[in-house]
């Protein structure tokens, strides 16, 4: 059954990963706008109006602005000083928040941003799908906001904010440069546009922006500049510098103390001719990818060559010499292409009815849709729309039957199982009370406890193992004294002749041929054992053979009948287990979309497949003969587990208690019988002084034989390491981003008018 599990954890853990991903994959939504309106106060703060309009299913909105780069290096006036990534250029503090709304139907330009309808509240704690309140948290260098708005209300959210002690005033001229999308923004942004407001008119005023090289910016007047760039990509910077008149902000206290004209002119430059040249990179690499598109186009006349050289071409400047020749030869093979294209869709039709629509399935109809739409031919277009439309409806009800067919199959075999479940659960417990009383006060049987402890549990461990050397000091073939030197203890075989069974026999040998010698062997040296390769391999070994001899003793005695779980049954089990997976994704999945329901049914299934795997684990297959034994065993177990609740007068002979002690090892009760041993002593001068040495003894063999396999298993090869043994003990359409710069990629300036 351990097998079982793990084939059906990995493929549990195969169809989450892809629920996951396609979960993920959904959530990642984009937002439609972003505008920005900031105005440069006369003290060198700016108030910053954002407004952003989301796309897609989302409880609200994250929002990290930082007004400080915790990353900047020191001004020290230097020219390299101003690429905009020293202290200088952060802020000390936001103010003035205000967090409100407007009507999406209220909402048509970046003008629209300040007219307010609903403000929030400021909570300290909201949950999804409340509305018209804001959490804050504050950062050393910024202010995270988690606004709650849900898109059913169709609001377009709302920032105000003032940060201050922006604005830097040098001897000559003043500057803001400022990240107004930040670093960490995480939503790609279809429409983002900013507009600056100086505090008053500036002939001479100068704008730069960096980032993308898709970014345009303008002067609109001599007080209003503006910025706007489409399709911006998440974890996109972009940044303004504004270089302006300093009596505009007479109240500004951030002084440079030396010129900063001059640096800012070379700077950016600099990067206007780095992005100039960027750009005329980008132009000549386009003409040619759209040469060759058309190339490609003519050798191959298809409906996806042609599109992708149309697309390319189209992007070219017009200025492009190119262009037109392109477009012409694009032309020319028209005709081909849309004759390919309709033969193309006349046999993908043919594919998908083939066979009463056996090979109908949503991928290849959807793939069907997908060729439809890449044609220019309208007339031809609206057909086969038509007809896809009527294959849809088609593979709905084909869906439905086979969802239908899934679900029965699946509850038929969930009902056999869970029968067959509940039967072997009955069995289980009908096998634990075959024997009637409560107790058994004698040994149920004279069967040794390598072969006892695979009667209870279908298994041989390192437990038997302990428990067998504990029988043999029992049966006084092996004695034990104390080393006068140290606590530890020295194992004697006295018997040198013996001969046991094959599983004793691998014991002795361990103990006095491989750990010990001259038929000695101390319990410090049998803790140690295996701490080299050779020997951990070897001592696994003989313990792997302990386990063979001691499977085939016991089912010498007829104890088992067959294996624990039989092949048909395993296979069984996978097929209902993928078979519910499917339906999972056939049923909640392609019904109502909704991954949440998948997730709980996952869940629900691996419980449920779990019980079953419990239930059937403990159902060990026992004989008649195995079971009554089994049944006397279990009360034996409870006879020693409540042994102080007996008269002395009741109590066996101490001499027995070695071999109790033997017993209740390998039934996992030991340390239990030991207390309860020690409380039913009231004479001790009564006791055999070895008894309490042995109890000692017990604890020292387990403990000492499980370091040393430990041991051997973590330095032997992963081929015989791999032996078992026993220790016996959404905020879905969010975003963030902030204030925060990074070295500017590229530069675009526009001289005042």
């Amino acid at each position: 059954m351990k097998k079982i599990r793990i084939v059906l954890i990995f493929i549990t853990m195969i169809f989450a990963f892809f629920l996951t991903n396609n979960v993920l994959a959904k959530e990642e939504e984009s937002t439609k706008l972003l505008y920005q309106d900031i105005t440069i106060n006369e003290d060198g703060s700016i108030t910053v109006k954002e407004a952003a309009w989301l796309n897609g299913e989302y409880n609200g909105r994250l929002r990290n602005i930082d007004f400080k780069n915790p990353y900047a290096t020191t001004f020290t006036g230097i020219y390299s000083n101003f690429t905009g990534n020293t202290d200088i250029y952060d802020g000390t503090g936001m103010k003035d928040i205000k967090v409100y709304d407007i009507s999406q139907e209220n909402f048509n330009s970046i003008h629209d941003i300040g007219n307010a309808e609903t403000v929030y509240k400021e909570k300290k704690k909201a949950s999804n799908g409340n509305y018209g309140v804001y959490e804050l948290t504050e950062r050393s260098s910024g202010i995270d906001f988690k606004i709650y708005c849900p898109d059913n209300r169709n609001k377009v959210m709302c920032i105000e904010y003032t940060v201050e002690d922006v604005i830097v005033v040098h001897n000559d001229i003043a500057e803001l440069y400022w990240n107004v999308l930040g670093d960490y923004f995480n939503e790609n942004v279809e429409d983002f546009q900013v507009e600056v407001h100086l505090p008053s008119e500036d002939g001479n005023v100068r704008i730069w922006t960096h980032g993308p090289l898709t970014g345009k910016n303008e002067i609109i007047d001599a007080k209003t500049l503006y910025f706007k760039d489409t399709n911006v990509e998440s974890y996109t910077p972009e940044t303004i510098r504004i270089m302006f008149n300093k009596d505009l902000v007479p109240q500004a206290t951030k002084k440079s103390n030396i010129d900063g004209r001059d640096n800012i002119l070379k700077y950016e430059q600099m990067m206007a001719d780095t992005a100039n040249s960027e750009r005329e990179k980008e132009k000549l690499d386009l003409e040619s990818k759209a040469g060759e598109a058309v190339i490609e186009l003519e050798e191959n006349q298809r409906m996806y060559y042609y599109n992708y050289a149309l697309e390319l071409v189209n992007r070219l400047d017009e200025t492009s010499k190119e262009k037109q020749n392109f477009l012409d030869r694009i032309e020319k093979t028209k005709d081909a292409v849309n004759e390919e294209w309709k033969e193309g869709l006349k046999y993908s039709l043919e594919s998908l009815t083939d066979n009463n629509y056996m090979f109908l399935t949503r991928s290849r109809l959807d793939d069907f849709k997908e060729e439809i739409e890449e044609g220019f031919d309208e007339e031809a277009k609206d057909e086969y729309l038509n007809i896809y439309e009527k294959l849809n409806k088609i593979l709905e009800v084909k869906q439905e039957r086979l969802r239908k067919n899934f679900t029965i199959f699946v509850v038929i075999t969930n009902a056999i199982l869970g029968a067959f479940a509940v039967y072997k659960l009955i069995k289980i417990i009908n096998e634990r009370n075959n024997f009637k009383g409560r107790y058994y006060r004698e040994f149920p049987s004279e069967d040794n406890p390598n072969v006892l402890e695979y009667l209870m549990k279908r298994k041989s461990t390192t437990i038997g193992f302990s428990a067998t050397i504990l029988n043999l000091i029992s049966k006084k073939i092996i004695s034990y004294e104390k080393n006068p030197d140290n606590d530890d203890v020295i194992l004697v075989l006295e018997n040198k002749n013996y001969t046991g069974t094959s599983a004793e026999a691998v014991v002795i040998y361990v103990l006095f041929n491989m750990v010990g010698r001259d038929n000695k062997c101390n319990l410090k040296s049998l803790r140690n054992y295996g701490k080299t390769t050779s020997k951990a391999k070897n001592l696994i070994r003989r313990i792997d053979e302990f386990k063979k001899v001691t499977k085939e003793e016991t089912e010498r005695k007829e104890y088992f009948k067959g294996n624990e779980t039989s092949t048909v049954y395993k296979i069984f089990v996978i097929i209902n287990y993928v078979l519910s997976l499917c339906l999972a994704f056939g049923v909640f999945y392609g019904l109502s979309n909704c991954a949440v329901q998948v997730l709980w049914y996952l869940l629900g299934i691996t419980i449920i497949n779990s019980i079953y795997f419990i239930i059937n684990a403990n159902d060990k297959n026992r004989t008649k003969k195995g079971k009554e034994e089994y049944s006397k065993w279990l009360a034996h177990k409870r006879f020693l587990e409540d042994f102080s609740n007996f008269d002395e007068k009741d109590l066996p002979e101490i001499t027995l208690w070695e071999r109790y002690l033997v017993t209740a090892t390998v039934l996992g009760c030991a340390d239990k019988v030991e207390k309860k041993m020690k409380m039913s002593i009231t004479d001790t001068s009564n006791i055999d002084t070895n008894l309490l040495i042995y109890q000692s003894v017990n604890l020292g063999i387990t403990r000492e034989l499980n370091r040393s396999v430990e041991t051997a298993m973590h330095n032997s090869s992963s081929s015989i390491s791999s032996s078992s043994y026993s220790s016996g003990g959404g905020f879905g359409g969010g975003s963030s981003g902030g204030g925060g710069r990074r070295r500017p990629e590229a530069a675009v300036e526009v001289v005042s008018k």
